[in-house]
């Protein structure tokens, strides 16, 4: 052991004694007799301060108060003893700030228990305070990270869609407090197709986010290879199916390549034409919403991206025809419960959205959320909230 002590007492044979118990451990030693010594040997930052009370008999209440200042101001224990058997409570009450105390001076095993335990506890309390700094420090560092992550992740969310054709687009995107998987977009592949997805990684964090980024990459125009087959002959590319680009998917982002799923859906549109291939990969099901009021649920797809193909991707189609709207949308807002835990549902998201068939699209989408948020009464959101509408003009 090479903790330094300071020892405060007045008769010097019995401070003596005091100190071979204590040098019989190993521990160092400073002692004194009077407290204006020991004031300045505190400078030395002595690990533990063993006090007779009666030095304060001495030196006057004033001098002992101040002395008691110092101690706690340098954060140094005191431990309380008595040379003429003054009780315990007796010396709590001369001196507060001290730490404990012993009965008997001349007992080693008490001294010794008590002193071991103090070091022992202030140990602890040194590597406690130091696991502390050093989980403040990860923590600020990982919401750096979270940060980051975060930016890179509202980026990939567009900023606007073109018009093409007769497809009108509005969309709203709400991000939780944890960094969330959502993500959509918008491309024309050539002049008769539009491409569109909708997808959402499991978890949160930024695992989720680096595999949304790496999504984005695949399904982008710059590596294309998910998208189009290249073909020898005009037009030199056959635009893939969806059933064939959630295979692609599927076999691209393997569970255990992140050790986490995605939901996808996935759609080809004609402008022209209004034609719809779609296919879901354990995605919510779109719904279009026709002029008439009436509902239709695109159910054609499979399971989740990352079972390894286990279950075939099949495909769905349907047409859109003028004032027809089609809505894809992430669990994040038929998930959301209110305070009875109650889920927003399906239904209750179809039945507004057929409530908002005459009102101008990006309104609708704006007017969903608002809902949702009433629903919950303003309940934080545990998950991203995705809604894609999509409106076939005249």
């Amino acid at each position: 052991m090479s903790e330094k002590i300071l020892i405060a007492q007045k008769d010097a044979e019995a401070r003596r004694r005091l100190c071979a118990i204590l040098i019989a451990e190993g521990y160092q030693l400073l002692e004194t007799d009077n407290l204006e010594l020991a004031t300045r040997l505190l400078r030395k930052f002595p690990a533990l301060l063993l006090l007779e009370v009666e030095l304060a008999a001495l030196e006057g209440p004033g001098s002992w108060n101040a002395f008691g200042q110092i101690c706690k101001t340098a954060g140094i224990p005191c431990f309380l003893f008595s040379s003429h058997g003054q009780p315990a409570e007796k010396m709590q009450e001369l001196a507060p700030w001290a730490a404990g105390t012993f009965q008997d001076p001349e007992n080693s095993d008490e001294i010794l228990l008590k002193v071991a335990n103090q070091f022992t506890m202030h140990r602890l309390t040194y590597e406690f305070k130091l696991a502390q700094h050093l989980l403040l420090e990860k923590q600020m560092q990982l919401e750096k990270y979270l940060h980051s992550a975060a930016h890179i992740q509202k980026s990939l969310v567009p900023s606007r869609f073109p018009r093409v054709g007769n497809l009108e687009f509005a969309w709203r995107f709400i991000p939780c407090r944890k960094i969330g998987g959502d993500l959509f977009n918008v491309l024309q592949l050539d002049e008769e197709t539009v491409m569109t997805y909708v997808l959402d990684v499991s978890g949160h964090g930024i695992s989720s986010a680096m595999v949304t980024v790496s999504v984005y990459q695949s399904l982008s125009h710059h590596l294309g290879q998910v998208l189009k087959e290249r073909l020898d002959a005009p037009p030199y590319y056959r635009i893939l199916t969806p059933a064939e680009v959630l295979r692609k998917l599927d076999a691209e982002y393997p569970f255990e390549r992140f050790e986490m799923f995605f939901t996808i859906c996935y759609l080809l549109l004609n402008p022209a034409t209004g034609r719809v291939r779609y296919s879901n990969a354990g995605h919510p099901p779109p719904l279009v919403v026709r002029s008439d009021g009436s509902r239709e649920i695109l159910q054609g797809g499979g399971t989740v991206i990352g079972m390894g193909g286990v279950i075939p991707f099949e495909e769905g189609e349907t047409t859109l025809r003028t004032g027809d709207r089609l809505y894809i949308y992430t669990d994040g807002i038929t998930e959301h419960a209110n305070s009875a835990a109650e889920f927003f549902g399906e239904e209750r998201l179809s039945g507004h959205l057929v409530e908002l068939k005459d009102f101008p699209l990006r309104i609708a989408c704006t007017r969903v959320v608002e809902l949702l948020h009433g629903f919950s009464e303003g309940h934080p959101m545990e998950d991203d909230v995705t809604l894609l509408g999509i409106e076939y003009l005249s």
